[in-house]
């Protein structure tokens, strides 16, 4: 212990504790309890910062974890419990939604660096797992609308985003939309269903005749678009690292 003792020995004032496990804590104490701010360095270069009342965190506090993703999030009893933001190390929102008991519940989104989004009630578990998870598009209304395992699409169709209220998503499924799911490709195969179009890109892009001369075919915009925008996605075949290698 650096810092002030009372008369019993027990941290009283600003203090620094460092424990067995080399977990740091800085802040204020009352008779050996963590009251008022107070930071958590631990181990692993994580830390834990927010106001402590009776050896517990409570109201908002954030996590910094050892990679630089930060979660703001609402604590009672030191648990999580109440709203909760994530951000990337580069401050970019990567999750929205509530926790119960320090676990993912409730209606929660998943946000990509490409712009799209996974939203719908997590499992027990925390898990985007259940019958109304919805891939939505970088356009903020292209959804896939079905059941997911683990924020994987196992059988989903076309969906609009038409509202969200309270961070709850309303979709509209579209009449006679096709069964679609996560068809991942192979070293050998792009696609097992080639031929099913991309709703998103299908408004977006098509392939011609390229305008470079000996070019082959090139792929050009349908739309006015800005710059940054993500016109298509491109699902190549997947190598592993000794085939780069090889090749």
């Amino acid at each position: 212990v650096s810092g002030h003792l009372d008369d019993d020995g027990l941290p009283h004032g600003f203090c620094t504790v460092t424990y067995s496990s080399t977990d740091r804590f800085e802040g204020n104490f009352v008779h050996g309890e963590k009251n008022g701010r107070g930071k958590f360095f631990f181990f692993d270069g994580s830390t834990l910062e927010g106001y402590y009342v009776d050896d517990a965190l409570q109201g908002q506090g954030i996590y910094t974890y050892e990679d630089g993703v930060v979660l703001h999030g609402t604590y009672v009893d030191g648990e999580l419990n109440g709203p909760a933001q994530e951000y990337d190390s580069d401050g970019r929102l990567i999750f929205k939604g509530h926790y119960k008991d320090n676990i993912r519940h409730g209606v929660c989104w998943i946000y990509y660096p490409d712009g799209g989004s996974l939203v719908g009630e997590v499992n027990e578990e925390g898990e985007m797992t259940g019958e109304k998870i919805a891939y939505v598009y970088p356009d903020g209304k292209t959804a896939y609308s079905g059941r997911f395992i683990d924020g994987e699409m196992i059988e989903a169709k076309l969906a609009t985003l038409t509202s969200v209220e309270d961070g709850k998503p309303q979709f509209e499924v579209v009449p006679g939309s096709p069964v679609y799911s996560f068809d991942k490709s192979t070293s050998t195969c792009i696609s097992t269903n080639a031929l099913l179009p991309d709703p998103y890109e299908s408004e977006r892009v098509y392939v011609d005749v390229s305008l470079i001369s000996s070019a082959g075919e090139g792929l050009f915009s349908k739309i006015a678009a800005e710059a940054s925008t993500v016109m298509s996605f491109y699902n190549g075949v997947r190598i592993t690292h000794q085939e780069v290698k090889e090749r």
